[in-house]
C-alpha cells in the first residue's frame, strides 16, 4: 500500500500530505523539445523538470480540462497562460555552464515565475491541479497563510507551496513559490510587460538583459562597525565602492548565488543584438528610465569586474577574463549616475537576508 508523508503542517493545525514514492506521468525530455529549449538543460535536477512541465502546461492551459478532467473540471482559461521564468531556473535555460557539474552551476531554493496580472489567478489554479494531471511530484498546495498573503496583495503577487525535490530515501521536500505579476518589485521595480510578447525568442524567460537587472538589483546597507562579521562569513567581496553613503554604514551588493548567475550569463553570451546575445542598448534604455536602479546595477557589475580574485573559486583564468571584459564593455554603454545618495535609494520594505 502507498505510504503518505506529511509535507507541511501549518500553525492552524492543517496537514498537507502526499503519497510516496511521488509519481510523474509525463516525459520531461519530450516537453523540453516541444518547448524548443536547449538539450543541455539538466532534467535530472528536480526543479528544472517541474519548471518545464509547468511552462508546457501553461501553454496548453485552454485544453487541459479535455485531457485531464479529474484535475480540471472546466476550462481554466480561453488562451494560453503567458508565464515566464526568471531567477536561477531562467539562467539554467540560457546558460550551459549553469547546468551539470560546472563550478558555476548552483542549487535553487525555489523557482520564480511571472505572469500578466490578468492571468495570475488562472496560473494559480493551474498549479493547484498539476498533481492530478501530471503526477504527484508536481504537487502544489495553498495554506491558510498563503491565502491571507494572496488576498493582501490584491492580484499583484501570489504565494503557494510546492514540492522542490526528493531526498535519497524518497522523502519529498517543499519550498515556498512566489508568483509575480507584471513587474518584479524587490529592491527596485523591474517592469517586464514587453517580454510577454516574445516568450519563444527569450526561451520562455524574461530575457538576458532583464535577468541581469533582476540579479544586479540587490543591495543593502550594513553597520561599518560590524565589518568583522562580514570577514567571518567571507562576505567582504560584497562591499561596494560607494564613498558618498553615510559614513557609519557600508553598502553591500549581490549574494554569492547572484554573482555566480551573472558571471554565467556573461560567460555564455556575447554582447550584441541577436536573440542569444546581451543587448547593451536595451539595458541602457531600461536604466535611463530609472536612475536609482541604474546606480545599483552599475555598482554591482563594477564590483564583479574589479574583484577577479573572488571569481577564482568558480572559473578558470580565461573564463574570468571573458566575463570581466564583457562586463567592462557593457559598463561603457550604461548610463553614468552623477546624483549622490547618503541614505538608501532602494526599497527597504523587503526581506533582507542575514549575514550568517
Amino acid at each position: 500500500m502507498p505510504e503518505k508523508v506529511v509535507l507541511y503542517q501549518d500553525t492552524y493545525g492543517n496537514t498537507y500530505e502526499v503519497e510516496v514514492p511521488v509519481t510523474s506521468n509525463v516525459n520531461p525530455e519530450e516537453i523540453r523539445d516541444k518547448l524548443s529549449l536547449p538539450s543541455y538543460i539538466d532534467l535530472n535536477y528536480f526543479p528544472m523538470k517541474t519548471a518545464l512541465v509547468t511552462l508546457w502546461a501553461a501553454q496548453n492551459a485552454p485544453e487541459l480540462h479535455k485531457h485531464h478532467p479529474a484535475a480540471y473540471e472546466k476550462r481554466i482559461c480561453d488562451k494560453p497562460i503567458n508565464v515566464l521564468l526568471f531567477g536561477g531556473a531562467a539562467v539554467k535555460i540560457h546558460c550551459e555552464h549553469a547546468n551539470g557539474s560546472h563550478q558555476l552551476a548552483r542549487s535553487m531554493k525555489d523557482t520564480d515565475y511571472i505572469v500578466p496580472k490578468k492571468q495570475g489567478n488562472e496560473f494559480y489554479k493551474l498549479l493547484l491541479g498539476m498533481e492530478r494531471a501530471f503526477g504527484t511530484c508536481y504537487k502544489s498546495f495553498k495554506t491558510k497563510s498563503d491565502a491571507i498573503f494572496n488576498a493582501m496583495r490584491q492580484g499583484n503577487r501570489y504565494r503557494i507551496r510546492t514540492i522542490n525535490g526528493v531526498t535519497k530515501d524518497g522523502t519529498p521536500t517543499t519550498t515556498v513559490l512566489d508568483l509575480f505579476c507584471d513587474s518584479i518589485s524587490l529592491r527596485h521595480k523591474i517592469d517586464i510587460k514587453d517580454e510577454f510578447n516574445r516568450p519563444k525568442e527569450n526561451l520562455h524567460t524574461i530575457g538576458l538583459e532583464n535577468l541581469i537587472l533582476t540579479k544586479a538589483q540587490f543591495i543593502m546597507d550594513f553597520p561599518k562597525a560590524d565589518i568583522e562579521t562580514l570577514r567571518k562569513h567571507n562576505n567582504e567581496y560584497r562591499i561596494l565602492n560607494y564613498p558618498h553613503y553615510a559614513s557609519d554604514r557600508l553598502v553591500l551588493g549581490m549574494e554569492e548565488k547572484d554573482v555566480k548567475d551573472v558571471c554565467t550569463i556573461f560567460l555564455d553570451h556575447l554582447l550584441g543584438n541577436g536573440n542569444d546575445e546581451i543587448s547593451a542598448n536595451k539595458m541602457r534604455e531600461s536604466l535611463e528610465r530609472d536612475k536609482k536602479l541604474a546606480l545599483t546595477v552599475t555598482l554591482n557589475l563594477r564590483n564583479i569586474a574589479e574583484r577577479p580574485e573572488t571569481l577564482k573559486k568558480w572559473m578558470t583564468k580565461n573564463e574570468i577574463s571573458t566575463v570581466v571584459d564583457r562586463i567592462q564593455s557593457l559598463l561603457k554603454v550604461l548610463p553614468k549616475i552623477d546624483k549622490k545618495w547618503d541614505k538608501p535609494w532602494w526599497n527597504t520594505a523587503v526581506e533582507t537576508p542575514k549575514i550568517a
